[in-house]
């Protein structure tokens, strides 16, 4: 885990109070197959500030498919807004816990909805989730397109601590400014520091493992480095740079505060009124 737990940044709160009132708040977290292991050891503790803060989040997993046994977004775009709504109360008893909804399905599906509505993607999908403030769609670049078009939010790619993942991401980050025309936040997630202890060896270089270490990371920085300027030189802007080491709060409260200054605030609307409210589908983290 990222998160250690510490007195929360005062910038944090102060934009939350500013923004608690105005509306819907939405953010975005890049998925990638390869790379889930280092998103997810990001997005859950981003949740977790966030409830901190005093928000109730719901993410939209668009890395998991809905199903008969794990329904999700899918379903709650065949029901009527307001049985959705009623459906997606937020639970007031359950505030430690992230909920998370399947969304793999929906989320191609809410143009349709949209259009159906005559409103766009993000709008159409306020009204499903009006128990909520703020929604994060994690999702990979292309179903994350139609969505952010327009929309001047800036969605978070998480770089893993290992170097392969790095073509990948500029394909990510390529991808969303050709054809959503937004840039990303990227967040550099740091390996552990190594236990104290004995000192291994690395015999494949013949050297101590601290020094291999090292070396490492100073090959991944460089990497990072050239990332950055083939995005400035073929995509016409470098995207922002955040560090994340391992178990350092004021990192993941750097990173939260800009996340909050660069999502998406869709306007309150009036609510319509709901019925019963059917069996949640909600799951919660």
């Amino acid at each position: 885990m990222l998160e250690r737990r510490s007195p929360l940044h005062q910038g944090m709160a102060l934009h939350m109070s500013d923004a608690s009132t105005a509306g819907l708040r939405v953010l975005a977290v890049l998925h990638s197959a390869s790379g889930a292991a280092a998103e997810q050891a990001v997005l859950w503790p981003l949740c977790a500030q966030l409830q901190r803060l005093g928000q109730k989040v719901l993410v939209l997993d668009g890395s998991q498919a809905e199903s008969f046994h794990m329904p999700g977004l899918a379903q709650l775009l065949a029901q009527h807004a307001w049985q959705a709504q009623a459906g997606l109360r937020a639970s007031v008893g359950d505030a430690q816990s992230v909920a998370s909804l399947p969304a793999r399905q929906g989320l191609k599906q809410l143009k349709a909805s949209a259009d159906e509505m005559g409103l766009d993607m993000l709008t159409a999908l306020q009204a499903y989730v009006r128990g909520y403030t703020t929604v994060i769609i994690y999702a990979s670049s292309e179903t994350l397109t139609p969505l952010l078009q327009g929309q001047g939010l800036q969605p978070l790619l998480v770089v893993p601590p290992d170097s392969e993942h790095l073509i990948e991401s500029y394909r990510q980050l390529k991808h969303l400014a050709v054809f959503a025309g937004v840039e990303c936040t990227i967040a550099a997630l740091e390996a552990p520091l190594t236990a104290d202890g004995p000192q291994k060896y690395d015999w494949s270089r013949k050297q101590s493992s601290s020094q291999t270490a090292k070396q490492n990371a100073q090959t991944r920085l460089q990497r990072l480095n050239a990332l950055l300027q083939c995005s400035q030189r073929h995509l016409g802007d470098a995207p922002v740079l955040v560090r994340l080491r391992w178990r350092q709060a004021s990192d993941l409260h750097q990173l939260t505060l800009h996340m909050l200054k660069t999502a998406c605030i869709l306007p309150m609307h009036a609510q319509p009124t709901a019925a019963a409210a059917p069996e949640s589908l909600v799951w919660s983290h």
